[in-house]
């Protein structure tokens, strides 16, 4: 009965991510460790994998996004000194 116990505890959806410690024979020990004091493997669920990459991974929209803005600034700001010099110019003249 304790081994289902355990069982039913390490495949409950309330547990998200465990420390595990490799075993000389390939298994693993769980153990309640926080992810601070983990030696061993930090396990996590394909969900919070998902959400972590999210987080970090640059995409195609980024990039894209990125570049629109610094090429576009640098369009403005090149319109905005051709429209001071012209201006300066029609200055001059009068």
């Amino acid at each position: 009965m304790k081994i289902f116990a355990v069982l039913l505890f390490l495949l409950s959806s309330s547990v998200y991510a465990q420390c595990a410690h490799p075993q000389q024979d390939g298994t693993f020990i769980f153990t309640a460790d926080t992810a601070a004091d983990c030696t061993g493997y930090w396990f996590v669920t394909a969900t919070e994998y998902n959400a972590y990459l999210s987080a970090v991974e640059i995409t195609v929209v980024d990039v894209t996004t990125a570049f629109t803005w610094g090429f576009g600034i640098v369009v403005f700001l090149s319109f905005l000194a051709f429209k001071v010099r012209v201006g300066t110019q029609i200055v001059r003249k009068i």
